[in-house]
């Protein structure tokens, strides 16, 4: 019998390379559990149509098929609202880059079926006055919380990223930046293994030398290996990087994805989370500890 975790790799292989799954007869509450696990990591919809290749009763498919019509809407909406912001960055002479969901979605073999939720978008040197052309004329409210998690190494790699945007070897180098922060304050969940994947595997423009330059100079080889072997053995999509993973980084990685729960408390979580500050940066963790403290105090 497969385990619950090769269960869901084996669905999400089939959704990104459109194989046939081979996951034998399974009850209907495994299928259910199953479904509940995609939904929670935002690949829902992008597993549907793997999932209508499996032998499954009609009402095991049917969530998976109103997930599917549901992110594709969506998708459509967030586009349409996605090109006004973009356009009246335009008129207004402000240069615009897309980030995260709208722009990783074209990677995938069915664009409108990778979910995401809010709109990321990069105003160069221009973000104040993004902000207030947002406010007069599209009457959005910009939310300016800063966010607390990040160590103090981000505002030399931000200027990094600036350095080379926009090219397809800042989508990388942003991406990996943005899963790190989010894997050391929370954790990844599976959406983020596939980006990482659908990224390398139309990776061919990216110049792989200053992605691992630049990930070696900011401490950030191990996590990023742990990530590349999670996607090489498990989804069959490995990137051109040299990293070596420390010993069990991976499983561990998919432990938390699959298994762990959140500390009842705060400072709880922080401490809880070492392991994967550690893993994450190479901002030492008194240093990351500090910058964490100061940054609370000064807002």
């Amino acid at each position: 019998m497969y385990s619950d975790v090769d269960i869901t790799f084996t669905l999400l292989k089939s959704a990104l390379d459109g194989s046939t799954p081979e996951l034998g007869s399974m009850d209907v509450s495994r299928w259910w559990s199953l479904f509940r696990r995609m939904q929670q990591n935002h690949v829902a919809a992008l597993t549907y149509n793997a999932t209508a290749r499996c032998e499954v009763s009609r009402d095991v498919l049917m969530p998976w098929l109103s997930e599917r019509e549901k992110g594709i809407d969506w998708h459509r909406y967030q586009s349409g609202v996605q090109k006004d912001i973009v356009d009246t960055m335009l008129r207004n002479g402000i240069r615009t880059l897309v980030l995260k969901g709208t722009h990783l979605a074209q990677y995938y073999p069915e664009p409108e079926l990778r979910e995401f939720g809010d709109l990321d978008l990069y105003f160069f040197d221009s973000h104040a006055e993004a902000d207030r052309v947002a406010q007069r004329e599209l009457k959005v409210t910009v939310n300016t919380e800063p966010h607390h998690y990040y160590p103090g190494s981000n505002k030399p790699y931000n200027k990094m990223l600036a350095s080379i945007a926009p090219s397809p070897t800042f989508d990388v180098l942003h991406f990996l930046r943005h899963a790190a922060i989010h894997f050391a304050a929370k954790g990844l969940n599976l959406r983020d293994l596939c980006d990482w994947a659908m990224i390398v595997a139309n990776g061919k423009d990216t110049n792989w030398d200053t992605v691992e330059r630049e990930i070696n100079h900011f401490g950030m080889a191990s996590f990023v290996a742990a990530l590349d072997e999670i996607t090489r053995t498990r989804l069959g999509i490995a990137s051109p990087l040299h990293f070596c993973a420390p010993a069990d980084a991976a499983d561990h990685l998919i432990h938390d994805l699959f298994y762990s729960k959140p500390h009842p408390t705060a400072v709880g979580q922080y401490f809880h989370s070492r392991w994967k500050r550690r893993l994450a940066f190479g901002d030492s963790l008194p240093s990351q500890f500090l910058h964490k403290t100061l940054s609370h105090l000064s807002h």
